[in-house]
């Protein structure tokens, strides 16, 4: 079942807003606390400087070795990282690449012997009712477990890779970013990276474990995958305002262009420009009738693919090749 969301900040846990939330089915029994003592070992906290503030997330072992699995936006731009068992030892932990449309990041630490595991399984197979289990460190408790069920998968976030995203309804905090969601049986189906307001409270998101395990091999390789970029900055137009053009319901206003980005390459016009600046009404033909739908069209592709932005310029349309770029 799919749902649709909107981006709303970009915290140690990200909050969106639900548009369309599914209707959670009633989870089975099973027995919580047995998942809890089999899987708990293997979770820790993830301590983060970045530019000169503390913050944390959660973090989960893969690999006895020392590999460990969070979300990008916990430890991305990170000067320190550390990650605490709940032994009293903080290992310093090394960034080993990450996935920003996918939001999964890997770890590596060299602990003293070998940690407990989880097991990451395929979740194509996964649908809403299935019951849930979240353990993670909100606002820097560790180990906190909460339960709940499946309410949503082929979830997409706007500005993110679409269709790998995971709605359920047990509840997360800050600091439960990149924790486990596990199944009945303590296996991860997904990493937790967004809290979900709806109307009877609050949810939360988690990347699919299909989706994580398809980047695992190149993240555990170094690689670090950006999300594109457009570069500029804009409001959904709606038909009453007076750049409106004639005929034309919706679009994205163009409020401004960000210096040295590609659209200012490419000569796309600021709504402080003289004439007014350009309203983006398609890319790759396909229609753009506000700013969610333009961070879906710019999600679904990579940093240096071709586009072709429709605008609509002094009243008339225009067609503007553009590169995205890794957002910086």
């Amino acid at each position: 079942m799919q749902s649709r969301i909107r981006q709303a900040a970009l915290p140690f846990l990200l909050t969106i807003v639900v548009v369309a939330p599914a209707v959670a089915a009633q989870p089975a029994a099973f027995d919580a606390q047995a998942v809890y003592q089999r899987s708990a070992a293997a979770i820790g906290v993830v301590l983060v400087t970045r530019d000169g503030n503390s913050g944390g997330g959660t973090g989960f072992v893969i690999e006895p070795a020392g590999m460990l699995v969070t979300a990008t936006h916990v430890v991305r731009g990170a000067e320190r990282i550390a990650v605490d068992f709940g032994d009293g030892t903080a290992h310093g932990a090394r960034l080993v690449g990450y996935d920003a449309r996918r939001d999964v990041a890997v770890l590596r630490i060299q602990p003293r012997g070998p940690l407990p595991a989880l097991d990451v399984v395929e979740s194509t197979t996964l649908s809403p009712g299935e019951p849930v289990v979240v353990i993670g460190t909100p606002r820097g408790r560790p180990r906190v477990m909460t339960t709940g069920a499946v309410t949503a998968t082929g979830v997409t976030l706007p500005g993110q890779f679409p269709g790998i995203f995971i709605l359920f309804d047990a509840e997360v905090q800050p600091g439960n970013s990149g924790g486990p969601l596990l199944n009945r049986h303590g296996q991860v189906i997904g990493v937790v990276v967004a809290i979900a307001r709806q109307r009877d409270g609050s949810a939360g998101v988690a990347t699919s474990s299909s989706a994580l395990r398809t980047s695992l091999p190149a993240l555990a390789s170094g690689a670090r995958l950006e999300r594109a970029w457009l570069g500029i900055s804009g409001t959904t137009l709606e038909a009453q305002e007076p750049w409106q053009a004639p005929g034309r319901g919706r679009g994205v206003l163009v409020t401004a262009v960000i210096p040295g980005g590609p659209a200012a390459r490419a000569g796309l016009r600021g709504h402080d420009t003289n004439p007014p600046g350009d309203v983006v009404v398609a890319i790759d033909g396909e229609t753009i009738d506000d700013w969610d739908d333009l961070l879906r069209a710019v999600g679904a592709r990579e940093p240096g693919q071709g586009v072709l932005v429709s605008l609509l310029r002094a009243g008339a349309r225009v067609d503007v090749p553009i590169t995205l770029e890794a957002r910086p």
